[in-house]
Order: structure tokens, then sequence, then C-alpha cells
């Protein structure tokens, strides 16, 4: 009690109130809905008909998917009448469509309880909740609804009228697994909505209205709410109570959902995103995540005739630029923070959450003042009324400082360094122990890699090495932690390293330097000081390190290499291989650095690991040192 009172007591006076107002809301809206799940038995959703509004008048022509895309939306929906459905990086699975068989995870052979929701979570170390989690936001329901108007073909409609009803009948609102937070109800509620407006057929819609009755109350009672700290959970949270609320706007209910859900998702488009356009993450793949969701919210709203307000239109299309920036000369995100491979509405399937280009292309209706009543681009575009196929040109060099993410770019060379703090204002929750770490691509192939998120819950062990500082293209001092985090906090990292740019510009020959430097190990016996210099030119890239300190220190080197590329030792340099590429590595300043090829763990996706390989050196200091490589194009290959 006296903690929490000198807590509370050092709160400003608005944010102590905000918390007092926060706190007494969640305990009503629990006390209610205790008092409801002893009175009312989990049944079957009343059927409740809503009025479409998600489906404007830029999308009242069929979109017209590529063959591929018709391909693999076909090959989603029959997939589903099969039970089999695709998650994250795990692929397929095949799931039973009755009773608990919705809770279970059979990548590790786990099923959850069907009790109520505040008492199931996460099992650590036994199986992935993210695996029921992914089946149960529905997104195969709108690939489902897309074979059907695309095809005529009623097995589709039958099959997404079975699967809906067997979802529904083993989870009741509020119980079992896929009711364990807010963001899943949110997420799911909003692929409801658009199943329903893209199938076209009444006895479907008066279904989902029911459903979505239910996942309104659940999502307002359950907000991912708190004072201090609002994430991405927040932002799907008010996505689903806006998609909600319009759809049961003829409801007292349903507009207080959609007046909540609209000015709070404005609200928090501004908070989580910076000025700059970068989001408060610290992760590409939650920037990703975190846009498309706050883009589908404001389509939501645009469509309902809901004004935006025009600073949240313009932060969010900045948002938009800085993926087009991020995007690798190969058209993916790299993959710096984590990413749990996490998409929004099942519009296009087979989407490789870190392709952006159907989301570039679909934000350019939030700006789309044409008449034409003719889609172009990618279908998930194409469903959002996007007149506009292209996503826009990409940024040749730019910067985003709020979040420490720098590009680098010149001849066949593309370089992002990373130089920011661990996000979510200190909390660290998805970032990385990756302070002065760096992608490389060269001639349009990923040589330096980022490792990945791997896994969450389900492996502990894997989770951290893949966040550990050990794992990244940067420097490890005494086998400790740029950021410290405990091993048994999945979702915390400690803010030491206090990341810093001083130094960034581009001389008239067109080379581009930054510098940049971290105190993650001034807390040290004898506090170390890493400062790292790139510079980037048409001839290649230099990364140069100098490490400040009194006293004898043992410094690990890391470059972790994208998979498929080989390390050499060639002529006094390494040599990497990649394909038909070749890349000299060379040390051009410095004690020797003497680099072993070991192998690592490197995770394309959520859930899906692979073998890579690291170069690592050690190197034993009693004083300050620099040293500096050089990547390039090897002789004969430049062109």
């Amino acid at each position: 009690m006296r903690q929490r009172i000198a807590t509370a007591s050092a709160l400003p006076p608005r944010v102590l109130v905000a918390a007092v107002g926060s706190r007494l809301y969640r305990a009503g809206c629990r006390t209610l809905a205790d008092r409801r799940e002893r009175t009312v038995q989990p049944r079957p959703a009343p059927a409740e008909s809503w009025r479409p509004f998600v489906l404007g008048p830029g999308t009242a022509a069929l979109p017209r998917p590529t063959p591929a895309e018709l391909q693999s939306c076909l090959r989603e929906a029959d997939a589903a009448l099969e039970s089999t459905f695709t998650v994250l990086g795990y692929g397929a699975v095949t799931l039973g469509t009755n009773g608990r068989d919705w809770h279970r995870d059979p990548v590790h052979d786990f099923t959850w309880p069907a009790r109520g929701h505040r008492f199931l979570g996460p099992v650590v170390g036994r199986a992935d909740i993210k695996i029921p989690w992914e089946v149960s936001r529905l997104q195969w329901l709108v690939a489902l609804a897309r074979a059907y108007r695309y095809t005529g073909d009623c097995r589709y409609r039958d099959g997404a009228m079975r699967l809906l009803r067997s979802w529904t009948a083993a989870n009741p609102a509020g119980r079992g697994p896929n009711w364990t937070n807010a963001m899943e109800a949110g997420i799911r509620a909003t692929n409801l909505v658009w199943s329903a407006e893209v199938l076209r057929d009444s006895e479907f819609t008066a279904l989902v209205g029911g459903i979505l009755r239910d996942h309104g109350r659940y999502i307002l009672e359950n907000l991912e709410y708190s004072e201090r700290l609002t994430s991405n959970h927040y932002l799907a949270d008010l996505v689903g109570l806006v998609h909600t609320g319009g759809a049961l706007r003829h409801s007292t209910t349903g507009r207080l959902w959609l007046r909540a859900g609209s000015r709070q998702l404005q609200r928090e488009v501004l908070k989580q995103f910076h000025d700059d356009g970068s989001n408060f993450e610290a992760s590409t793949g939650y920037h990703r995540l975190s846009t498309e969701l706050a883009f589908m919210g404001l389509l939501a709203l645009q469509r309902l005739g809901i004004p935006v307000r025009p600073e949240v239109r313009e932060r969010l299309l900045s948002a938009v630029g800085v993926l087009s920036a991020l995007t690798k000369p190969d058209g993916l995100l790299p993959a710096l923070g984590d990413d749990d491979s996490g998409l929004v509405v099942g519009l296009q399937s087979g989407r490789d959450p870190r392709d952006p280009s159907p989301v570039l292309a679909a934000a350019t209706v939030l700006g789309d003042t044409g008449t034409s009543q003719e889609s172009a681009g990618p279908e998930l575009a194409q469903w959002c009324g996007a007149r506009d196929g292209s996503g826009g040109a990409c940024t040749p060099a730019t910067f985003f400082p709020a979040a420490g993410w720098y590009v680098l770019t010149a001849g066949p060379y593309w370089c992002l360094a990373e130089c920011g703090g661990v996000g979510q204002r200190g909390n660290g929750g998805h970032g990385h122990n990756d302070t002065l770490s760096f992608v490389l691509c060269v001639d349009g192939r990923e040589i330096v890699t980022d490792p990945g998120t791997g896994a969450y819950t389900p492996d502990p062990d894997l989770r951290n090495l893949l966040r550990s500082t050990r794992s990244h293209s940067t420097v490890e001092v005494d086998g400790e932690e740029q950021n410290r985090f405990d091993p048994d906090l999945l979702f915390t990292m400690r803010d030491d390293d206090r990341a810093r740019v001083v130094d960034r510009h581009e001389d008239g020959s067109g080379r581009q330097v930054l510098e940049a430097v971290h105190d993650g190990y001034r807390r040290l016996g004898d506090p170390v000081v890493h400062r790292r210099r790139f510079t980037l030119d048409r001839q290649g890239l230099t990364v140069a390190d100098d490490i400040d300190c009194r006293a004898r220190h043992t410094l690990v080197v890391n470059i972790p290499l994208a998979p498929g590329v080989r390390a050499e030792p060639h002529g006094g340099h390494i040599l990497l291989i990649a394909d038909d590429k070749l890349v000299s590595v060379s040390q051009t300043a410095g004690p020797e650095l003497s680099f072993r090829v070991e192998e690592m763990p490197w995770s394309p996706a959520y859930g899906q690991v692979v073998t890579a390989h690291v170069l690592r050196a050690t190197l034993q200091i009693d004083g300050p040192v620099t040293w500096a490589l050089r990547f390039r194009l090897a002789d004969g290959v430049q062109g």
C-alpha cells in the first residue's frame, strides 16, 4: 500500500485522475461481466441485421485479381473447407472444427480449456496461444467470401456459414482462449464485417450482426488501455469498436461504440506514430501492423462519413511513407525488432507480412479524390477502393530520427542503420538489443541481416536469444546486454543504451555519413562507450567502431549473414558469396579481427526458424580501440 501511495503521489494530477478513472471503469466493467456470466448461460448470438458501410463507391465493381491472386484465394478457401488454415510461419495446420478443436495448438499438441477468459492465457514453454488466436481472427472467412464472389460456387458460401456457426458455438463470448484479450476480438470483428459485406448473403449477414454485438460489448469491457502505455493492442481494440459500431449504428449501443472508437482511434494514431511517421514500438514489423490497423480504422470512418482530422490523416500517410522508405530492394521490410507476422483483414491471400506493397497501394484511397470507379493495384487495394495501383515512389535515402532508423543508399548499396531506443517509451516490449546494428543489401540481395523473431511464449530461450545483443550486427561487451532484460519477462527490456546520432551529413561527392553512440555499457564497473560511424558511397560501405574505456574488456563483434550467404577467407579478407554476388569484407584499420563462421537461428516469419551463418570475432582490449570494416562488391563483379 505504501508503495502504491508513493507511486500515485509522484504522478502528475492529470495522469493520476486518468489512472483512477481507468481503474474504476475497468472494475465496473469486470463486475458487470461477472454478473452476466453468472446469470446468463452461454448461448448462440441472436441474428441481427445491420447496414453495410466498408465497401464504398470505389468498390462497386468486383475487383479483378491477377490469375496468381485468384488461385491463391481459391487455395485458401478450399483449404478452409477442409479445416486447414495457414498460421503465420507455422504454415498449414489442420483443426477439427467441432467444440474445443478451435482452442487447440496442433503444432505443440495442447488444448486450452473452455473457461472464463480471465483464467486463461499463454502457457510458457508448452504451447503457442497465437495459433488458435490466428485461426480465430477469421481471415480465412473473408477468403471464403471472396472465393464465392469470384466464382459463384455455393460451396464457399455454405462453408462460410457452417464454419462460422461451428466457431461461434465453441467460443461463446468471454469463454475460451480466443477471448483472452480485446485485440483478438477487435481484429476478428473487422474480418466479420468484411466477410459479410463481401459475401452479400442476408442470412450470413444477420448471423454476423449478432456475433458483432457480443464482440462490441466484450471489447468495451476489456479495453487494453493503461494510462502509462497503450500499444498496438489498444489500436486493434479501437479498430474493432469502429467496425462493430459502424455495423450496428442503427442502435444506441452501436453509436456509442462508434463514437468512442472513432475519437480514441484518431488520438492513438497521433500518439503511437511519431511526427516523422515512424512507430513508437521500435519494430519494423509492428510499424507495418500498426499502420495497417490504423489504415483499416480510418478507412471505415471515411466510409461512414465521420470526419478524420487532417493531422491524423497526414500522420498515417507519413507512416505509409516510412514503410515505403524502409522497403529493401527485394521488396521486403527488414526485420528490426519483433515481427509476429500478423495481418489485419483477409482481403488478399498468400500475403508475405514483410511485403508492404498491398498496404502502400491501398493507402492511396485516403487521399484519393478521383472520380473513376475502376479500382487498380493488388487485390487488397482493389477491395479498399484504391484507384492508383502504385504505392508511391520509394525515397532513395531518408531518415526517421524519432525511431532511430536511417536509410543510406548509393549505387548498388542499400543500408538501414538502427540508432534508436528500445521503444514503447522505454518499456521495450517489442524492441531488440540491436543498437548500432545494420542491414546491408548489395545489388538487391540482402547480405548482412537481422535474425528476426522466432516465437514468443512457446520457446523462451529462442525468444531471448533472438532479441539479444549477440544475435545482431553490433558489438557485445563482456557478455552483457546493451539493454538488460529479465529472461522470464519476455516483453520488457530496460532502456539502458540512450542511443543518439551525433553526426549525419552528405558531402558533394554523394558520400553519406552517419555517426551514432550509445551508453548501454556505461553501467559497467569500468564504463564503456560504443561509437559507430557508417560511410556509404558508390564504392561500398565502411563501418568504423570506436570503443572508449580504461580497463580490460572482452568484445564480441557480430555480423549475421542472410540465409544462403557463405563466407570464405580469400587473400587477407573475407569473401561473402550470395548466389551470383561476391562481396568482399576487408579490415582497413585497427587490431586484427579474426572472424570465425558460426551457425545461428534465423527467422523469416513468426514460428519459422532456419539456420544461417554469422561472422563472429572476439577481441581482448585494455583501453580505447578503433577498427573499421569495408564491404564492397568484389573486383570483376561490380558494374
